[in-house]
């Protein structure tokens, strides 16, 4: 039989055709990871499914998972795979400030980049221009999430023979391979964020949570500045905080028209400083990206 590799459809599909897979097949492997899932047949075969119907994102995030784990590939093959440190937090608080303030009921601006993590994957070299091109005008933000979040995966292998479950293993070794690229890109976006506290200030910047500063209105353009200095663009939102007890943050979201609240304690901005400073701060080269920034080509 020739071999074939063919997407199926979403998750969905795939519960509706796995029995019928157990049956006809008998001998495969499934594999796992997120909102994927993959069978490979003994003739080699493969039958992929991804998304969901309920997310809608089938057509956003299949493809171009696949081109950036290409071009990854193609990278690992020219400079090899680079050294990793997890983040382990991607929201931090100016808590001091915020209780100075919260009950003045003061709005605050927002500045979000847009399409952060994967602007962070071009300009670190992980992408090429073209692929970074058709991911900004082809792709919705959700899909490029997942793009990069796939990088983060850690696929589980079970393998089936004469219709039954023989053994379960995590591929680590997908994960050695493509999670050091996924770290670094959280990682620089961490490091910006830290950076944009040092430049704005204590004493107008309240927090950042993964790709979003909010600063004092007077400083919004403090903050765009800093933002396009190092090539990125941007997006601005007004929130308002509502109530903080040392725990729980509550604000309004503005451009949602929504409540929201987090939870902060232990996570302060200045505790997070002491911390970056004992261990040695901005590990992400962000000076020299600041003068040798990858901008993409002009579009035709």
């Amino acid at each position: 039989m020739r071999k074939v590799n063919l997407q199926q459809g979403t998750i969905e599909r795939f519960k509706e055709q796995f029995p019928t897979i157990l049956e006809k097949s008998k001998d495969f492997t499934l594999v796992a990871s997120g909102m994927s899932r993959k069978v490979i047949l003994n003739n080699g075969s493969v039958l992929r499914y991804f998304g969901t119907k309920k997310q809608d994102c089938k057509v956003d995030g299949a493809f171009i998972v696949t081109m950036v784990q290409r071009e990854i590939d193609a990278y690992i093959e020219k400079n090899g795979i680079p050294d990793f440190e997890v983040v382990r937090d991607v929201q931090n608080f100016n808590l001091k400030k915020i209780e100075q303030i919260v009950a003045k009921k003061v709005p605050l601006m927002g500045i979000d980049i847009n399409a952060c993590y994967w602007n962070v994957a071009h300009k670190l070299g992980y992408i090429s221009d073209e692929l970074y091109e058709r991911g900004i005008t082809k792709v919705t933000k959700m899909g490029l999430l997942i793009a990069i979040g796939c990088l983060a995966k850690r696929p589980v292998h079970r393998v089936f023979k004469d219709g039954k479950l023989d053994s379960t293993h995590f591929d680590d070794a997908t994960y050695l391979r493509y999670a050091p690229f996924y770290w670094n890109i959280i990682r620089f976006t961490y490091d910006l964020m830290i950076e944009s506290y040092k430049v704005i200030g204590r004493d107008s910047w309240y927090m950042f949570l993964t790709d979003c500063i909010f600063v004092d209105l007077e400083q919004m353009k403090v903050a765009q500045k800093f933002l396009s200095d190092y090539g990125f663009k941007y997006k601005n939102h007004l929130i308002e905080y509502t109530a903080f007890d040392g725990y729980r943050l509550d604000w309004f979201d503005f451009k949602h028209n929504e409540k929201k609240q987090m939870y902060v304690f232990g996570r302060d901005i200045n505790d997070t400083m002491a911390l970056e400073n004992i261990n040695g701060a901005m590990r992400s080269p962000l000076h020299l990206l600041k003068t040798k920034i990858k901008e993409p080509k002009p579009s035709k």
